[in-house]
């Protein structure tokens, strides 16, 4: 578990005992009074790509520094539009669809990834964001974020998602369900002495990044 310094926000990942070695959901949740119930929180499967969670948790650490210097309140109140999580997604193909109970579906074009909008949401506490990869009804992950997250960090997540940076992946990280869906890049050129090259660390300012 970690803490910001004002103890407001906290993140840590919470093991399912009944589950295999590894099992659980990563949680982030932010608090505008320290011992408050959560204003909102962020869950994600253990099996998330870690790099979607990395790029989420960039973009918080990004706002909760500027908050330091301003009077926004990034952590709390966000005034972009929900419109900002959806283009990611169109821009790279995803098709949308708009249900008669309050929420919109937008779906990749290999069909191995869905989101779920719950837009007519009122309760604080229910997921009003819900991406799933693989089957939706066994997905092999699924992340959500409640209706009073900044729509800014759902934005991080989903170009994080469409990002097309190619990953480092041996194939027994790769789920046998998707598999078939992967695309192969060159490996990392090796330093001498046979060490591989490593990629240079994210940038503290993820303003201009694309994922």
């Amino acid at each position: 578990m970690a803490a910001s310094p004002c103890l407001r926000l906290r993140s840590g990942f919470l093991a399912d005992p009944s589950g295999a070695a590894g099992d659980g959901v990563w949680i982030t949740a932010a608090h505008q009074q320290p011992f408050e119930q959560a204003a909102w929180n962020a869950k994600f499967d253990a099996s998330t790509p870690v790099e979607m969670i990395w790029d989420f948790h960039t973009e918080l650490l990004h706002f909760y520094l500027d908050d330091a210097y301003s009077d926004s309140d990034m952590l709390f109140h966000d005034d972009t539009a929900p419109v900002a999580a959806y283009l990611p997604l169109l821009n790279a193909g995803w098709t949308h669809a708009i249900g008669n109970s309050g929420s919109q579906y937008f779906r990749s074009p290999d069909g191995a990834a869905h989101l779920e909008h719950r837009y007519a949401a009122t309760d604080s506490n229910k997921p009003a964001w819900t991406l799933k990869a693989g089957d939706p009804s066994e997905p092999l992950w699924r992340a959500s974020f409640t209706s009073r997250t900044p729509v800014g960090y759902v934005a991080a997540f989903a170009a994080s998602l469409v990002a097309e940076e190619p990953l480092t992946r041996a194939v027994g990280e790769v789920p046998f369900p998707t598999r078939h869906l992967a695309r192969l890049s060159p490996a990392p050129d090796r330093k001498p002495g046979g060490t591989l090259a490593l990629p240079p660390a994210p940038p503290h300012n993820t303003a201009a990044r694309t994922r």
